[in-house]
C-alpha cells in the first residue's frame, strides 16, 4: 500500500491489486496466531475471531467515503488499508512476543 500511495501509473495499480493477493494468504496466518495459546478457550476465541470479520463490511465504506471526498480522492483513500496493514504487522510482532512468554515459539524448528 505504501508503494502504491507513493507512486502512480502501473506501479501503483499493481501495488494496490497485490494487496488482495496478500490478504488471501494472510488470513490463515492471522487465525492460527490468534488462537494459539488459548488452551481450553480455543473454541470461544475462534468463534469471536470469526465474528470480527465485520471489518470487511466497515472498512470499504470508510475508504469509499474518503475516495468520494474532493480533497482526498481515490488514490489517497488507500491510506485506510495502509493503516489496517500497519496494525496487522504490529499485531504479528506483538503476538509473537506474547506467545514466546507463554513458551510457544513458532520460529523453533520441528525435528
Amino acid at each position: 500500500m505504501l508503494i502504491g500511495l507513493s507512486t502512480t501509473g502501473s506501479v501503483a495499480l499493481f501495488s494496490f491489486i497485490s494487496g488482495g493477493l496478500f490478504c488471501s494468504v494472510m488470513w490463515p496466518c492471522i487465525f492460527n496466531l490468534s488462537i494459539a495459546g488459548l488452551g481450553k478457550n480455543t473454541n470461544q476465541g475462534s468463534s469471536l475471531l470469526i465474528m470480527m470479520i465485520l471489518g470487511g463490511a466497515i472498512i470499504p465504506p470508510i475508504q469509499g467515503h474518503l475516495a468520494d471526498m474532493g480533497t482526498v480522492g481515490i488514490h489517497m483513500s488507500y491510506i485506510v488499508p495502509l493503516v489496517g496493514f500497519a496494525y496487522l504487522a504490529w499485531y504479528g510482532f506483538a503476538a509473537r512476543k506474547m506467545l514466546q512468554k507463554q513458551g510457544i515459539d513458532y520460529d523453533a524448528s520441528i525435528n
